[in-house]
């Protein structure tokens, strides 16, 4: 996908005052008999291994939020503009999108975050919160629970964007295109997977009208990133080191990638079609694997 001339512009964030409105299971690479038998025990225990062949401590529930971290879960907000560490912002430009904090709309009752995105780029609206506070040089970990009323489209769309220093301050951008899931990086535009049908086909679409868990572990040291949607790996969202066709080659054509995100935003970018409203619940964000 070409980006549009509006589509990468350097990095101009300001706050702005929100307007109120209302099986397939996962083949894995099979690159070594370790990273089947992690699989395995996964399946099995409910416990997972690292990318790196290293076992990970249980996923915790969502009360035991993680102390390296934060969680949100929007309750303690009265509705209206999102607030405590979050902000609303836009890049550039605004226009049509909203972002609020619906007080019934949660997970389980109560509030949840609510973007009403539309067409276009400067439609966008983000809602943002610092890294400061969380030590991601250990390895990042992040889940949300997400719920959204349209399907993906089939041009690039992105909800979840993040500020990364380590590749001149462009965005590295979770969204969809071709119906399904992708990661985008801003800087020169590879996508993972490879938008050719063998990529595509390795990625998942995002389930429409019900809550659905996204969590992705991003070690910018060591260069990894993978993806679970309701607790199952993506294949096509795991850059592992080893180029692999349709997956993460086109990614790792540029040399050695070692992201360094200062900032998460949930909220909604459409680069030329694509029009959603989505709600965002009980995040959680640390250095350790908090599970759904």
């Amino acid at each position: 996908m070409t980006p549009p001339p509006n589509e990468t512009p350097a990095r101009q964030a300001a706050a702005v005052t929100a307007t109120v409105s209302p099986t397939v299971v996962p083949r894995g690479r099979r690159r070594a008999a370790v990273a089947v038998a992690c699989a395995l025990a996964f399946a099995a225990t409910g416990t997972s291994a690292a990318l790196g062949g290293q076992p990970e401590t249980e996923p915790a529930a969502f009360a035991e939020c993680a102390t390296d971290g934060f969680c949100e879960d929007f309750e303690a907000m009265d509705g209206g503009a999102p607030s405590g560490r979050w902000a609303v912002e836009t890049r550039d430009c605004s226009g049509l999108g909203t972002a609020t904090v619906d007080t019934e709309a949660g997970r389980e009752g109560g509030g949840a975050l609510r973007i009403d995105g539309a067409d276009g780029y400067c439609n966008h609206v983000f809602v943002a919160t610092e890294l400061a506070d969380v030590d991601t040089a250990s390895g990042l970990y992040v889940r949300f629970w997400v719920r959204h009323t349209t399907e993906l489209p089939q041009q690039h769309v992105t909800f979840l964007a993040m500020e990364d220093v380590g590749d001149g301050s462009r965005d590295l951008r979770m969204g969809g295109q071709n119906a399904a899931l992708q990661w985008n990086r801003e800087s020169d535009d590879a996508t993972l997977p490879a938008q050719s049908p063998a990529g595509v086909a390795l990625s998942a679409p995002l389930p429409v009208d019900e809550w659905s868990c996204l969590e992705f572990q991003l070690d910018g040291s060591a260069g990894l990133l993978e993806t679970w949607l309701d607790g199952e790996q993506v294949e096509g969202l795991v850059v592992d080191g080893e180029p692999t066709q349709d997956v993460d080659q086109q990614w790792l054509n540029r040399g050695e990638w070692s992201p360094d995100v200062v900032d998460l935003r949930l909220g909604w970018e459409s680069y030329g079609e694509g029009a959603d409203t989505l709600w965002y619940d009980d995040v959680a964000v640390g250095t350790t694997r908090t599970g759904c």
